[in-house]
């Protein structure tokens, strides 16, 4: 297999990185990065990794990063940190646009693309922690939110063209060893999902999608 992951310089995507090493050892990774400064040394050394630096609207290094791959990852998203001052628009979503649209062109169809609640699902029901979430983070970032919700609709539309998998994670918790941490994925007020979700066990559970693929066309909450 060979994997191609956006975001791989942010805490999530690193952790995805490290796992997809781990489990499939011979295969070829391909980090899609802005900065390759910003990757951990372990990720830069190994040989099984390809590095390739580029903007998220440089659609020649798009179409490089993406060929012979199987499968992309995506852990893109606005953050939040710029609060009122995220730009307008949906710049995130956007470039998911672009990302797709260079899958295709490619052959890829899977895709696994990292989100949180404020992307909402019709298998959703009331959960008043998340919705307090929802609401605190939509106060605080707007702009984030608006451009959020936009790579929720933006991927939806392509269910005909691309196998995907939306995966929402709120809250994280503190990393743990992924043995002894047990995933849940379900949908808001179902019983099983709750506001918080371990970094580690996320990862875990992405890299093991790529071969299980059970939640095609569906977008759950892991916690």
């Amino acid at each position: 297999m060979r994997l191609l992951i956006f975001g791989a310089t942010g805490s999530m995507g690193v952790l995805i990185a490290r796992e997809y090493l781990w489990v499939y050892r011979s295969c070829t990774l391909v980090l899609y990065v802005r900065n390759r400064a910003k990757l951990p040394q372990d990720l830069v050394e190994d040989r099984n990794v390809i590095i390739i630096e580029g903007e998220l609207d440089d659609m020649d290094n798009l179409s490089k990063a993406m060929e012979g791959v199987d499968a992309v990852i995506t852990a893109l998203g606005p953050t939040g940190r710029k609060g009122p001052f995220y730009p307008s628009g949906t710049p995130i979503a956007s470039a998911y646009i672009r990302i797709m649209v260079t899958m295709k062109g490619h052959g890829v169809r899977r895709l696994i693309a990292l989100t949180t609640p404020s992307v909402r699902d019709p298998e959703d029901h009331f959960s008043l922690p998340l919705v307090f979430l929802r609401k605190t983070f939509a106060t605080i970032a707007p702009n984030a939110v608006k451009d959020i919700v936009a790579i929720g609709r933006v991927i939806r539309t392509q269910q005909e063209e691309l196998d995907w998998t939306i995966f929402r994670l709120a809250l994280h918790s503190s990393d743990s060893d992924p043995e002894n941490c047990q995933v849940v994925a379900g949908y808001m007020g179902d019983g099983k999902t709750n506001a918080v979700s371990s970094r580690v066990g996320a990862a875990t559970f992405i890299i093991q999608e790529l071969d299980r693929r059970e939640w095609i066309w569906k977008s759950p909450i892991l916690s």
